[in-house]
C-alpha cells in the first residue's frame, strides 16, 4: 500500500514541475510569427508585439532562477485613437 502512495506522490510532483515550463496565452499566440503579424488576442483580434517574458533558467541547477528574455506577445489591436479596434463581423 505504501508503494502505491509513493508512486502517486511522485507522479503528482513531477507533473507540476513540467507544467510550469509550458508557454501559453498571449505569448503562445505569436509563436513562429513576426512583429506586427495578426494574432488572436483575449478580446478579439490582435497584433504580435515585441515584449519581455520571464523564463525558468536551469543552467545553475534546480530550483531554477528566473531570467527575462525578448519575446513576442499578442496584444489587442488598437486604432490610431488608442481605442480597441471593433470586431469585424463575418460576412454571411
Amino acid at each position: 500500500m505504501w508503494m502505491i502512495r509513493f508512486f502517486f506522490v511522485c507522479a503528482l510532483s513531477l507533473s507540476a514541475v513540467a507544467s510550469a515550463d509550458i508557454i501559453a496565452g498571449p505569448e503562445a499566440e505569436c509563436r513562429d510569427k513576426k512583429v506586427r503579424d495578426p494574432c488572436r488576442a483575449e478580446n478579439g483580434s490582435g497584433v504580435c508585439t515585441a515584449s519581455k517574458c520571464s523564463r525558468n533558467d536551469y543552467s545553475g541547477g534546480v530550483p531554477p532562477k528566473q531570467k527575462v528574455v525578448d519575446c513576442l506577445k499578442c496584444v489587442e489591436a488598437k486604432t490610431d485613437a488608442g481605442v480597441a479596434a471593433p470586431k469585424k463581423k463575418a460576412k454571411p
